[in-house]
């Protein structure tokens, strides 16, 4: 059998949507989260839910392995107040 290399994933661009609450304001904690990131499209906001209770902060990171990726999202959602990650 012919050895055949499967190419990496990485690095990658990653779109990240970051749900949490109406009211929430604590984007320091979410920036501090992001310290060391290359971050390709800053925070920013996204869509609200229907009934306004959520709404949704986007950004774009690139991570350079899998590794990367899963302290990212280890860290975000350690962040209080963050609901769920996209």
């Amino acid at each position: 059998m012919k050895n055949v290399s499967v190419p990496s994933a990485y690095p990658a661009i990653h779109h990240v949507g970051i749900v949490v609450e109406q009211a929430y304001a604590d984007e320091v904690a979410l920036q501090a989260a992001l310290a060391g990131m290359a971050v390709v499209t800053p925070l920013h906001e996204g869509r609200a839910s229907r009934t306004g209770k959520y709404r949704t902060l986007r950004l774009s990171v690139r991570v350079e392995s899998r590794a990367e990726l899963d302290t990212l999202d280890h860290d975000l959602r350690a962040v209080p107040g963050v609901k769920l990650l996209l």
